[in-house]
């Protein structure tokens, strides 16, 4: 039997989703998953359960804050936490406040040291954001009807070429409980 290329990559999708992972460094943050892909199947369904990220970590446990001319200056201390930090900063200042002056120091200007002293960062989104990359990159091009859930344990995404059916999102709905796990019910 020759198998074809597209046959191959759906046989492949568990190995290349694992490197993902840890291309990513999240591999040890997915307790489980379930991939369910055949060639002859009209969809694509990948759901994975994730294991608890670190609580929530304030501004000042990552970064030094001074009184600074027209707004706050910020030094990175823990450089883990670098992008994160400058994302949120310019979620929440715009990137026109927002002045990175070195690589581990920035500028935000209008900013209080007490409002930067009260902002903490969520290490489960920033989890979910890596895992839905890992998730993206494993996909199918074309497959870009999708449906998701999402919660506090698990994430299921199916997609497909066509219109979504009503029975593909209760087979969606079906793995996700069963991925998420049953006492989690």
């Amino acid at each position: 039997m020759t198998l074809t290329d597209e046959t191959f990559a759906y046989q492949n999708f568990d190995t290349i989703f694992k490197q993902i992972l840890q291309d990513l460094g999240v591999n040890r943050s997915v307790k489980s998953y379930r991939i369910i892909a055949n060639p002859g199947a009209p969809y694509f369904l990948i759901s994975l359960k994730f294991g608890r990220a670190r609580s929530a970590v304030k501004v000042t446990d990552m970064s030094q804050l001074n009184v600074h001319t027209g707004g706050t200056a910020l030094t990175i201390t823990d450089e883990s936490w670098a992008p994160a930090l400058l994302s949120k900063l310019w979620q929440r200042y715009g990137r026109d406040r927002v002045e990175q002056l070195t690589r581990f120091e920035i500028l935000i200007h209008g900013a209080t040291t007490e409002e930067l002293e009260s902002m903490e960062l969520d290490p489960g989104e920033e989890l979910k954001t890596k895992l839905l990359d890992a998730v993206w990159r494993l996909f199918p091009e074309g497959f870009t009807v999708r449906y998701d859930i999402i919660d506090d344990k698990a994430m299921t995404i199916i997609g497909t070429e066509h219109d979504m059916k009503p029975e593909w999102i209760k087979v969606a709905k079906m793995v996700h409980e069963d991925v998420r796990g049953k006492e989690d019910q």
